[in-house]
């Protein structure tokens, strides 16, 4: 079995285990919070099972708000919230029961949806191991995920992100974005400086109003559809799918095609692709 097809035989066996538990009413609950004043430069989250949204404020400060839900109460004693400052950093992490992730407890779970508040022009560095991610009017930001969609809007820098499953939604980045990917579909719309996606394993790729460059560095599968681009598109490889690229400032680019067919109108540069055998 190669690494994608184990990769995605581990998502699909947490999915199917931890479907009854999201099915589950919330048996215990609490509240877990945070908050920090003063300047703050950087904010840094590590975040577990649950939701996490974090949005920038022009107040400054950084405000946490989460409710922890878990199958029992000692269950439920055990998740916790951990913050410290040092310096203008803030550092916020998620401490869950251990355990709980075991394939075999059927019957337990804990989770922690959290709400956070941080300074606007704030950077931040999140890792998240299972939930969907919501970023919007922040700062520079790099993001690293494990399962769960992510929701990236109003990123006022640079933007970062490795992700390995799940749905990739991208709206209004000042700066350039670098995306390296496993598995889900990846929608970036209105991005000021380049973008650079590494490596997409599977889903679609569909990027629109660019005002760099936009390199594919490498998709193994899935369509990719650009267009409104300023400067350049460039495509190194390509394994399988569609590619369709429309409104490109500058030139179009194929390295690598292995299958799929290749669509491009209303490029002002040079196009080459590779022929066809």
């Amino acid at each position: 079995m190669n690494k994608l097809a184990a990769q995605l035989l581990r998502v699909a066996m947490l999915t199917s285990i931890c479907a009854p538990v999201l099915a589950e009413d919330c048996k215990f609950s609490s509240e877990r919070d945070a908050s920090f004043t003063g300047s703050v430069k950087k904010v840094v989250v590590s975040a577990s099972a649950g939701s996490l949204k974090i949005h920038g404020d022009a107040a400054g400060g950084v405000k946490a708000k989460g409710r922890a839900c878990a199958s029992s109460e000692g269950l439920l004693g055990k998740i916790a919230l951990e913050s410290r400052r040092e310096g203008d950093i803030v550092y916020l992490t998620v401490v869950m029961a251990e355990g709980v992730g075991d394939m075999f407890s059927f019957n337990r779970y804990s989770s922690l949806d959290l709400d956070i508040v941080v300074p606007k022009d704030a950077q931040l560095d999140v890792t998240d191991t299972s939930g969907d991610v919501e970023l919007s009017e922040v700062g520079a930001a790099q993001v690293t995920d494990t399962s769960g969609d992510l929701l990236l809007k109003n990123i006022n820098g640079e933007l970062t992100v490795n992700d390995s499953a799940g749905e990739i939604r991208i709206v209004t980045v000042t700066g350039n974005i670098k995306l390296d990917d496993s598995s889900g579909g990846i929608d970036i719309e209105d991005a000021r400086g380049d973008v650079k996606i590494v490596s997409d394993s599977s889903g679609d790729i569909a990027i629109a109003k660019v005002g760099g460059s936009v390199d594919v560095m490498e998709d193994s599968s899935g369509d990719i559809t650009v267009r409104e681009v300023k400067r350049n598109v460039n495509i190194h490889k390509d394994t399988s799918g569609n590619i369709n690229v429309s409104d490109v400032g500058g030139s179009f680019i194929v390295g690598a095609d292995s299958s799929g067919s290749i669509l491009h109108e209303r490029v002002s540069g040079s196009v080459r692709i590779p022929a066809k055998t």
